[in-house]
């Protein structure tokens, strides 16, 4: 069951081992929480305001350059803004990266979605350039093709975080910008 709660989220970025992820501080009237979701890794450091979609409040623990540490963690879905305040952070600590430290349990390992694309549907596909094979491997066939011609996509953070952040980075690279309202991608206007 999941609760639907007001709050302020404030998003630090990090540099880990294996690049850039953000973590989330989530202040409520009922807690304050560590949010450590992929969802996170599509934002700007900043504060976030607004009502948070929590599926679930577990305690979640590792050690750290030394140390063990547990912390109450919100599984945030969904985000639901009312104001946004995009900017550096002063004193941002160091936190592990979220992949390093979780089971592998819990990561999706099918990849892109719950319904593989099998190679051979990806050779089928009638577009055959090679640049469009890429994008078809990374985001699957809908967004792919979303992507291609420039529209507007919203991307999955149920998938693997490795997966997710290549879809982040390959979106910037080719002129996408996230609007932290919509939670959605769009092409800069030139």
């Amino acid at each position: 069951m999941s609760i639907r709660i007001n709050g302020t989220l404030v998003i630090k970025e990090i540099k880990g081992a294996n690049g850039k992820f953000c973590v989330g501080d989530l202040t409520t009237p009922i807690g304050e929480f560590k949010v450590k979701e992929p969802i996170l890794d599509q934002f700007s450091e900043g504060r976030y305001e607004g009502e948070f979609l929590v599926e679930n409040f577990y305690l979640s623990s590792y050690i750290w350059r030394g140390k063990s540490t547990t912390d109450i963690r919100a599984r945030v879905m969904e985000i639901f803004l009312d104001t946004v305040d995009e900017g550096k952070l002063d004193d941002v600590p160091s936190e592990p990266d979220p992949i390093a430290t979780e089971p592998a349990s819990e990561v999706n390992q099918t990849g892109l979605s719950d319904i593989p694309v099998p190679a051979a549907l990806v050779q089928e596909h009638e577009n055959q350039d090679p640049v469009f094979q890429e994008l078809l491997e990374l985001f699957g066939a809908d967004l792919a093709d979303l992507v291609w011609v420039s529209k507007d996509v919203k991307l999955d953070p149920t998938v693997d975080r490795a997966v997710f952040r290549s879809q982040r980075d390959r979106l910037k690279e080719m002129g996408y910008v996230f609007d932290a309202k919509t939670q959605g991608w769009s092409r800069k206007e030139k």
